[in-house]
């Protein structure tokens, strides 16, 4: 069965301006910075070039090959400003040069080739298609940049879909350079031609959904954040933090391993808010969170427990090691003043450690419990101290007996 190439014109066109109008309608209400506005004017351009190339059969014209051939490239451009802007590569300022040049000289390049190898149609395929080629190499360095997280499936279907194109514009660039075909027209110029629409047929179709997609994964991904994370601090928050906890002691229980609990406090925090203003607290928080996750091995846990509280959770580890860690915990806050415009200012913590063998009697409440009442112990003492909770002043009912409250700043 011979596919038509007028056909595969039109089919191709209306799929990418289809997609492009989804595209544009799912970026509605977004920046004009937005990725997806980028990437529905790249299928535009994308489409626009199909458009030119089905008028270039009925009206040859050496303008008009100029014209299909930039737009094609145009889109190329426009698909990786697309990736870049998704991944926040440049949300501060803009392109690097060095990025803008591999936005716009490929474009320019196309211009001066086409027109220079009009007469040479061998030259100017293999001329286009390596340009081509590159841009699209350009595309999927952006997609495996090493520093965005591990892919999703989204990115994979791209990846999937830029290579097939990668390769059907090489193909083509050989059979030109072989002599395989000697126009558009001739029976083999037909043949490559429905190979390279066929194969712009899936992928535009392909690039399209796994663009869509990454963007729905992208959603999910920030949605996940809100719901586990603490926006301040980027530490977990006091419900990852506590699931986090559950698991562990689940696992430790099993396996009767060693599991320590810090319960931390910044002292006289309202004094800060008080003095410096909220912003200053907000700061602070965040100076004494990065201090604390410094130290921390890969396998610990820490997560904002609630105001200026936190908690941290050290598997495998004896009371020993853990009343070491929460000393140089406590050294380390002090010694790390927060800059506030022309202000330093220090603040110091007060810590409860509790833990050990963890057996079926002890529960996560019992364990925070415990840490809780030693780090009340610690306030009561002066501050800025480590105290160890007594495992044995457990309830049967899971709760450590408490002292009389105190102020917690």
């Amino acid at each position: 069965m011979r596919l038509d190439v007028p056909t595969l014109f039109a089919v191709v066109t209306l799929v990418a301006l289809l997609m492009a109008g989804w595209v544009s309608f799912m970026a509605w209400g977004k920046p004009a910075r937005d990725a997806l506005w980028a990437w529905g004017l790249a299928l535009v351009a994308y489409a626009a070039s199909h458009v030119i190339f089905a008028v270039l059969n009925v009206v040859p014209s050496p303008s008009l090959v100029v014209a299909g051939n930039v737009a094609y490239g145009v889109a190329l451009s426009l698909m990786l400003l697309a990736m870049r802007r998704f991944d926040g590569l440049d949300a501060n300022a803009g392109p690097p040069v060095w990025v803008q040049l591999q936005l716009v000289l490929p474009v320019l390049a196309i211009v001066l080739l086409y027109t220079v190898l009009m007469e040479q149609y061998a030259a100017r395929v293999v001329a286009g298609s390596l340009v081509f080629s590159l841009q699209i190499g350009f595309i999927l360095r952006a997609l495996l940049d090493p520093r965005l997280p591990r892919p999703g499936r989204g990115r994979y279907i791209l990846l999937t879909a830029f290579f097939a194109l990668l390769s059907s514009l090489l193909l083509r660039a050989l059979a030109a350079a072989m002599g395989w075909m000697s126009s558009n027209n001739d029976e083999a110029g037909r043949l490559w031609l429905t190979m390279v629409f066929v194969v712009a047929l899936c992928a535009v179709i392909s690039i399209s959904l796994g663009f869509v997609y990454m963007t729905m994964e992208r959603a999910e991904q920030r949605n996940f954040e809100l719901a586990m994370k603490d926006m301040l601090t980027g530490l977990s928050n006091r419900r990852a933090i506590s699931d986090q906890l559950h698991m562990a002691v689940s696992r430790a229980q099993r396996q009767g391993q060693y599991l320590s609990v810090l319960m931390l406090d910044i002292d006289h925090f309202k004094r800060v808010n008080d003095g410096y203003g909220h912003q200053a607290g907000d700061a602070v928080l965040r100076g004494v969170a990065r201090t604390l996750q410094s130290r921390l091995r890969a396998q610990d846990q820490i997560g904002r427990f609630g105001g200026e509280e936190f908690l941290l959770m050290l598997p495998d580890t004896h009371l020993e090691g853990a009343t070491t860690l929460a000393e140089a915990l406590r050294q380390a806050v002090e010694a790390s003043p927060t800059q506030w415009g022309a202000h330093s200012i220090s603040v110091t913590i007060s810590i409860g450690v509790a833990g050990g063998v963890i057996s079926g009697a002890h529960t996560v409440d019992g364990l925070v419990a415990a840490a809780d009442a030693a780090m009340y112990r610690a306030k009561q003492g002066g501050r800025n101290r480590v105290e160890l909770a007594d495992m044995s002043s457990l309830l049967p009912g899971g709760q450590a007996a408490l002292p009389p409250a105190v102020p917690r700043d």
